[in-house]
């Protein structure tokens, strides 16, 4: 027991101990004002008792706040009752589970081979080897080790250092997939490709994908082994049926691998091919272009080499789509055209010309610089660049006294972000084509253009090409105006200004001269 002289606090503790110890909340309900705040002169029977002066600058005293666990009143806590129904619950819930078996001696004792058949003895195996073994335990030995003993060369790789392309077990790394047909050994033929991934294409290089297709190929223990490094090999470009095609060159080792788009490659010996016995077409294309065949032997007929060279040339599959067709003529005699269904044998030659069915072929070419009037109505194609309002395709420009030709030779147009349609081949005829003007000449190139009619209006063509080419297509079609008058083209200088007219019939942007002023 305690004694205290200050009466406020006495009443402040009070109040406390009924609001901690009330297990119902119902007194932090019922009280509203702390004990604290109220004056001891509310208190009659305390007035008259001394009591010690109160300092007004120290705080009233008071107690700490209560806070409850729930919003409106105290959380109760559970009953003895209530606790010991949980325990009662749960351990009949366990005794549910438990089976109880009654042990009963047996009246009648058993044998000693019965109690051996029941109770049989079993062997226990030690750590150790007994001491009267004969022979030491062998240790265990791990499924590892049996592996290494096992494939005692599956370490010995001598391609293990391009293992670090492979991108075959990598998930989050972003791989590319290259099918390479396996052409070596003593009878390479193209059959299944083998399936290559790599990692880090912008850093692997030719010399590192061959390693890696030689590091699979002996991991695999494919059939026949390899000779030599990979100096040995080299990489071509094959089709989809894993044909080489010989007339690109090999893979550069220096290269970087992202450099190149193609996703079907051939690795070949470097020794693989003989020239000695290897049988080399030519052929020539307008343009000055030409491809080479490269045939088994001379029983091959004419129709399957020039199938081949037209396989190879885009430009000339589109043609052939177009309706036209293609004939050969030998290099050295022109505009003598030859039986398809003969054979090399036959022919006793390996240099052909390539001509469509439309075109002949001269044997001297004119000099365009020094044209007549008869030479520039011969038929000739030129391969310019064609400028279109979204972007620019390549396109073969035909002219002849007779029409004018335009066959686009690219199937899309346009930069990386935006990919359009190339246009549709179109011809003329001559007497639609009322102008043919230069445009502009920078770094030996010029821009030209010709205008020819159309349904309701006249159209423009820009293309772009060699200033010596686009001289002669100029002078081509100022002779081929001279030649054949048209009222088109008198009706289309009417309309424009006489200016346009002058600098158009010129065909050249030069200072004025007295021949000048005869050719206008």
């Amino acid at each position: 027991m305690a004694t205290y002289d200050d009466r406020q606090w006495i009443l402040s503790h009070i109040q406390n101990s009924y609001v901690t110890s009330d297990d119902t909340g119902l007194c932090e309900v019922v009280v509203q004002v702390e004990p604290a705040a109220e004056s001891v002169a509310e208190f009659p029977c305390l007035a008259d008792t001394e009591s010690p002066p109160q300092h007004h600058e120290d705080p009233p005293p008071h107690s700490l706040d209560i806070a409850s666990d729930m919003d409106f009143v105290g959380h109760r806590q559970r009953s003895y009752t209530a606790q010991r129904l949980e325990i009662m619950r749960k351990e009949k819930k366990n005794a549910s589970k438990v089976k109880r078996v009654v042990w009963k001696h047996n009246p009648a004792p058993l044998d000693e081979a019965e109690l051996n058949e029941l109770f049989s003895r079993k062997a226990v195996i030690t750590s150790g080897a007994p001491h009267d073994s004969p022979t030491p335990r062998q240790p265990p030995v791990s499924l590892l080790s049996r592996l290494v003993r096992q494939y005692p060369d599956g370490l010995n790789n001598p391609f293990l250092e391009y293992a670090k392309f492979d991108g075959t077990t990598h998930t989050n790394i972003q791989a590319r997939r290259i099918s390479i047909y396996l052409l070596f050994g003593d009878n390479p033929e193209p059959s299944y490709p083998m399936v290559v991934s790599v990692v880090n294409c912008h850093q692997a290089r030719v010399i590192d994908l061959i390693g890696l297709i030689c590091w699979l190929y002996t991991k695999e223990n494919r059939q026949p082994p390899l000779r030599g490094g990979v100096e040995r090999y080299a990489l071509h470009i094959a089709e989809e049926d894993g044909q080489v095609d010989w007339d690109f060159q090999a893979l550069r080792n220096r290269d970087v691998i992202e450099k190149f788009g193609f996703n079907v490659l051939a690795l070949v010996e470097k020794d693989v091919r003989e020239p000695s016995q290897d049988i080399v077409v030519t052929l020539t294309v307008s343009g000055g272009a030409f491809s080479k065949i490269i045939v088994e032997n001379y029983d091959i007929t004419l129709k399957e080499i020039l199938n081949r060279t037209i396989t190879k040339r885009k430009d000339m599959v589109k043609i052939i789509d177009a309706g036209l067709d293609y004939h050969l003529e030998k290099e050295d005699e022109p505009g003598i055209e030859l039986d398809l269904e003969k054979t090399l044998s036959d022919i006793n030659c390996t240099e052909f010309a390539v001509v469509r069915d439309n075109s002949k072929r001269i044997e001297n070419p004119p000099d365009f610089n020094n044209m007549s009037a008869v030479e520039a109505t011969l038929y000739r194609s030129y391969k310019v660049m064609w400028l279109l309002k979204f972007g620019k395709c390549e396109a073969c420009l035909g002219i002849s006294g007779e029409k004018l030709e335009i066959h686009p030779l690219q199937q899309k147009v346009g930069g990386a972000l935006l990919h359009l349609r190339s246009p549709h081949p179109v011809t003329y005829n001559m007497v639609q084509v009322v102008d043919c003007c230069p445009k502009a000449e920078k770094r030996g190139k010029m821009e030209f253009q010709l205008t020819c009619q159309g349904e309701n209006r006249f159209k423009d063509y820009v293309f772009e090409c060699e200033t010596k080419m686009a001289q002669e297509i100029l002078d081509k079609c100022k002779h081929i105006f001279d030649l054949r008058a048209s009222s088109v083209r008198k009706e289309f200088w009417k309309e424009k200004k006489p200016f346009r007219r002058h600098n158009s019939l010129s065909m050249r942007r030069r200072p004025r001269t007295e021949n000048h002023v005869n050719e206008v």
